[in-house]
């Protein structure tokens, strides 16, 4: 069993150690808002804050993260009324375009 902290709530996971923080945040906790791209850690679809500072999520483990403040978009405010958050609503994103050819 790991610990992580996500959007300032505690959470029990009981996955591999190796197991990337992408799958768990998306599988196991349910907070579909970090995306998949490219899965090795160049396009930022994956994007969580660490501490306050962002990481791609597929390139980490729950291993490396455990007990660690993690941040998801999620996390920026309950009632989506985050400038960010508001923006994804309005324009109907899937995910953030950086990777997104066009």
């Amino acid at each position: 069993m790991l610990t992580l902290t996500v959007n300032d709530t505690t959470h029990q996971v009981d996955v591999e150690p190796e197991t990337p923080l992408l799958w768990v945040l998306r599988d196991t906790l349910g907070l579909t808002g970090t995306k998949y791209g490219c899965g090795i850690e160049q396009c930022g679809a994956c994007t969580v804050l660490i501490r306050g500072a962002p990481f791609r999520s597929c390139g980490l483990t729950v291993g490396e993260v455990a007990g660690k403040q993690i941040q998801t978009i999620e996390g920026l405010s309950a009632d989506n009324t985050h400038p960010v958050q508001q923006a994804w609503i309005t324009e109907q994103v899937p995910q953030c375009g950086y990777c997104q050819s066009g």
